[in-house]
């Protein structure tokens, strides 16, 4: 992906998951940053897994610098600067959701011509869904605001009086993805997504399908990134499901015990 972007000579800086730092390329108009394979971990059991992408234009005013710190200022942009980003899925189709600021498209990789054909025109997200994504397995660790949220809808006590089902692949992107089709929340409590590559390019996403994503306190993409691999809790979803949790307050998961896989 890197040669890619290089030899594309559109793109001035790039920045991944997989480098320790952003990097130079060039003097393109863009700045791109990615998490490449998103959901590794799944791979040897065939668990769906993504892309994440965001662009960003570079920062003229950031020219005059020495090419380390250059590339660092332009990777380090908020979350509000995206003018488009997308996350691809790879499953029983591939999938590639995409937006340039103006609404939330998908397209689906047809093999038998090699090309993504125009295949889910305008997604809104749901105002309401009935599913939440998140690992179960970690209750006792969460905080109390969450816990309370969670037991209300799961009993049918929240405020649509409906009771919420349980859907968690643990691939980020499959759970959003299936969020985005059909509302309700995919989160997870911890500080653990990364902003800039994983955080910001969805929370842009979400928002450009109508949907709400904050990391418990903040919306996301007002957040000024301080370092490339900075970590952050992530809620995602429904506009009232999200506002309906964060209403709970005391969602963020502080206490993090080392989990082991």
């Amino acid at each position: 992906m890197n040669a890619a972007l290089r030899s594309s000579g559109k793109v001035a800086a790039i920045a991944s998951e997989e480098d320790d730092e952003a990097i130079w390329l060039g003097e393109g108009p863009f700045v791109v940053v990615f998490d490449p394979l998103d959901g590794s971990r799944n791979i040897d059991s065939s668990i769906p897994t993504g892309t994440i992408f965001g662009i960003y234009r570079r920062l003229p005013e950031a020219d005059h610098l020495p090419l380390t710190e250059k590339a660092a200022i332009n990777v380090l942009q908020r979350g509000e600067r995206t003018v488009a980003a997308g996350y691809a899925l790879y499953s029983s189709a591939t999938v590639m959701c995409l937006s340039v600021g103006s609404g939330l498209y998908g397209f689906t990789l047809d093999h038998s011509i090699g090309e993504f054909v125009y295949s889910h025109h305008d997604i809104r997200i749901p105002e309401r869904g009935q599913i939440y994504s998140l690992n179960d397995a970690r209750y006792f660790d969460w905080p109390s605001g969450l816990q309370r949220y969670i037991d209300n809808i799961r009993q049918g006590n929240g405020q649509t009086r409906k009771k919420y089902s349980a859907r968690y692949i643990c691939s980020l992107v499959a759970d959003l993805h299936r969020t985005v089709l059909y509302g309700g929340l995919a989160m997870n409590p911890r500080s653990h997504l990364q902003l800039v590559y994983e955080a910001n390019p969805l929370s842009y996403l979400v928002e450009q399908g109508g949907g709400k994503a904050t990391d418990g306190k903040r919306r996301i993409l007002e957040i000024n990134p301080i370092m490339l691999h900075q970590r952050l809790p992530l809620f995602l979803g429904s506009m009232a499901d999200i506002a309906e949790l964060v209403s709970y307050g005391d969602i963020q998961q502080v206490h993090n015990p080392g989990y082991e896989v």
